[in-house]
């Protein structure tokens, strides 16, 4: 029954019983003859329906206050289930309806916060920074890498705006043009901390298509950029490397066919130049396809006594090549190998690639003197040191003698058919196979690389 009609019926009885007591009274004094009303009865006529009333009232209030608290409680975040006496009045539904809101209120909860810290975890581990603001432009969010890329890490002042994160009106002024409508969205790159940066700006739309606010991803291209840089300074390297040779090569080949061939002497000459600029030629291709080949996979071999190495078989390999080569310019090469080397995780052709690139190097750039390899046995490493007394390297360039075509002397580097790739390949090598490389040199005393071989 609902709480109407219980209150209808309780008040329609309460007056009856009033009625009724008041009747019994004045047929009781009217029957004694008594003229003194008595004041017993008014008050029972009176009372009794009132206590009945407060009673119902006080059961009604008690269950209109747990109705309250509960309400309190799902505001906070309890969803502990309501109970009250079961019951078919309005309160009794209410009650029910309430318990089921609260059900369907805490799943709400429960995927809001799943969402969120599924969110949240996908924001902390971008690489891309991401940051949000309102209509207003005002903040909302930044993650963690946009702290990183401007350098905001363990700064606990909250942001108010993007300006004060970038620190770029430009920024700020495309921001607005987003916000208002002007454009659909728009990118801004930018230097910023030592980094080149991408901003990549776009409108948060509502549901009616109204613009609630924008997101600006933000890309650290930094790398990329210099990666491009590198690609184009190879292009035009190899480019100029290979424009050398070949305009020689065309030169001459007019000029013999102009009738110069006709000549012993000069046809013999500039044959043999347009030979020594071939091999130039055929040396720089093959250098290229080493480095890609070296830069394009893993170079480190799989442990099996089959392709296990030995520096002194790989020495004597090349041996011939380098002796020719300082005897011709009166130079002295002292090897000291050590019988008791172990095997070097690295195939021998590898390894003799990499012994003839630094001895050659080393006889190269050395006019008189010496030039040594040494071998000494570590834990986890066999150290090679390749040594020479020639001219050295300045000290500010040691730093950049491993890029490709870097040259520290380019015409005499040319002028003794180096192709510039030969360092750039040795360290390409080494790092594919987990070994590493260090060099030291002093002006007019010599230069020392030395090659850390992880052994079997």
């Amino acid at each position: 029954m609902s709480i109407k009609w219980r209150l209808t019926g309780l008040f329609m009885a309460m007056t009856g019983l009033s009625l009724l007591l008041f009747w019994v009274g004045e047929s009781v004094r009217i029957a004694s003859k008594v003229q003194q009303i008595d004041f017993g009865v008014i008050l029972l006529a009176v009372g009794l329906p009132a206590g009945v009333v407060y009673i119902y009232a006080s059961q009604l209030s008690r269950r209109m206050e747990k109705l309250h608290f509960a309400t309190q409680r799902i505001a906070r975040g309890d969803f502990e289930h309501i109970h009250l006496t079961d019951s078919t009045d309005e309160l009794g539904q209410f009650t029910t309806e309430l318990n089921s809101l609260s059900r369907h209120v805490e799943l709400i909860v429960q995927n809001g916060t799943q969402e969120a810290y599924k969110m949240e975890t996908i924001l902390a581990g971008m690489q891309e920074g991401v940051v949000a603001v309102d209509h207003v432009g005002r903040v909302v969010l930044v993650n963690s890498a946009a702290e990183r890329i401007f350098e905001r890490q363990g700064t606990n002042r909250e942001l108010k705006y993007l300006l004060e994160l970038t620190y770029d009106s430009e920024l700020e002024h495309l921001i607005r043009k987003v916000l208002s409508g002007q454009q659909l969205s728009a990118t801004r790159e930018t230097y910023i901390a030592q980094r080149t940066v991408q901003s990549q700006i776009n409108p948060i739309l509502s549901g009616q298509g109204q613009i609630r606010g924008a997101v600006i991803v933000i890309h650290d291209v930094t790398e990329l950029r210099r990666l491009e840089q590198m690609r184009t300074e190879f292009v035009a390297n190899v480019s100029h490397e290979l424009r050398t040779p070949l305009t020689s090569i065309k030169g001459f080949v007019e000029t013999l066919l102009d009738g110069a061939a006709e000549d012993p002497s000069l046809r013999d000459r500039f044959l043999k130049i347009i030979q020594a600029e071939t091999l130039r030629l055929q040396r720089l291709i093959d250098d290229l396809l080493s480095l890609a080949h070296f830069e394009g996979r893993d170079n480190r071999p799989e442990v099996t006594p089959d392709n296990a190495s030995y520096v002194q078989k790989a020495y004597e390999t090349i041996k011939p090549v380098i002796l020719s080569f300082a005897q011709a310019k009166g130079i002295k090469v002292e090897v000291d190998l050590p019988e008791t080397i172990p095997p070097l995780l690295i195939g021998e052709n590898l390894l003799s690639q990499l012994l003839l690139n630094l001895l050659e190097n080393a006889v190269k750039y050395t006019t008189e003197g010496r030039v040594w390899l040494q071998a000494r046995v570590g834990p986890d490493y066999i150290h090679l040191e390749f040594g020479d007394t020639g001219c050295g390297i300045p000290e500010e360039m040691l730093p950049r003698i491993f890029e490709r075509f870097y040259r520290v002397d380019k015409a005499r580097s040319r002028e003794q058919g180096g192709t510039g790739l030969g360092l750039s390949i040795v360290k390409h090598l080494l790092e594919g196979m987990g070994g590493k490389i260090s060099v030291t040199s002093q002006l007019g005393v010599g230069t020392i690389f030395t090659v850390d071989l992880p052994r079997v």
